[in-house]
C-alpha cells in the first residue's frame, strides 16, 4: 500500500468506530478517575455517527471527507472532546482539501492538521496532559518516516508505537485542563483519557494499513 485512497479513509473511519466501541468502558474508566466518566460514550457515539453517514461523504475529496466528519462530530457530540476532535478533523480537512489520495508525507499533514485544530480550540500544548501528548509524537514519527521514504505500513507502525508511549507518559504529568486540573498533583499517576483517544485514533490507521479492513 503506497497511498491511502478515498475508500481507505472511509474504511479507517469504520475501523475507528469499532475501536472506540471496543474501548468504551476502558475510556470511561480512565475518565472516571479525573473527569465525568463518560468519555467512552462520547467518542464511541461520535465515530458511530460518522460511520452511519459514511456514504453521504464526498466521493473523491479526502479533505472534504475529513471536514464533513468534523461537522458531524460537532453536531452529534457537542462535548469538550467532541468539539476538540471536530476542530481537529476540520483543520486536517482544510490542509488536505482537493486530495484524492494520501502518501506518507500527506498522512503526516493529516495529523499536523488535527493537532493544529485541537490546539487552537483547546489552547493545550505538549506536556499539558491532553490528547496532544499522543498525537504529537505520532505526527513526528510520520514526518521522520516520510523523510526516510518508508512505506505507509512502516510509518504507521512507528506512529502508533509513539502515540501509545505518549499516552502512557501522561501518567507522569499533572493535568492542567478541565475537571482533571482540580486534582492538581493527585492527577499524577493517572493516564490521560484524551491522550488515550489520540493513541486509539492512530491505532485505527495502523491496524487498517497493516492488517487490512478486518
Amino acid at each position: 500500500m503506497n497511498s491511502l485512497e478515498i475508500n481507505d479513509i472511509k474504511n479507517i473511519i469504520i475501523k475507528l468506530k469499532t475501536i472506540m466501541e471496543e474501548n468504551k468502558d476502558y475510556l470511561c474508566e480512565l475518565d472516571a478517575a479525573l473527569g465525568d466518566g463518560d468519555l467512552g460514550l462520547t467518542v464511541s457515539k461520535g465515530f458511530r455517527e460518522i460511520a452511519a453517514n459514511i456514504d453521504e461523504l464526498a466521493v473523491k475529496d479526502i479533505g472534504n471527507v475529513l471536514k464533513r466528519s468534523g461537522f458531524i462530530l460537532a453536531d452529534k457530540v457537542p462535548s469538550t472532546m467532541g468539539t476538540l476532535l471536530a476542530s481537529g478533523f476540520m483543520q486536517a480537512g482544510k490542509l488536505l482539501e482537493g486530495k484524492e489520495s494520501l502518501t506518507s508525507n500527506e498522512a503526516a499533514t493529516l495529523f499536523e492538521g488535527m493537532i493544529l485544530g485541537i490546539s487552537k480550540r483547546g489552547k493545550a500544548a505538549i506536556g499539558d496532559k491532553t490528547i496532544i501528548d499522543s498525537l504529537h509524537p505520532a505526527h513526528k514519527a510520520l514526518e521522520v518516516a516520510a523523510d526516510q521514504e518508508l512505506s505507509l505500513k512502516e510509518a504507521f507502525k512507528g506512529a502508533y508505537e509513539q502515540a501509545r508511549l505518549g499516552a502512557e507518559h501522561t501518567k507522569e504529568m499533572q493535568s492542567k485542563f478541565g475537571r482533571a486540573s482540580k486534582y492538581l498533583e493527585r492527577s499524577i499517576g493517572h493516564q490521560d483519557p484524551g491522550a488515550t483517544v489520540g493513541a486509539l485514533i492512530v491505532k485505527g490507521f495502523h491496524l487498517y494499513i497493516n492488517e487490512g479492513n478486518k
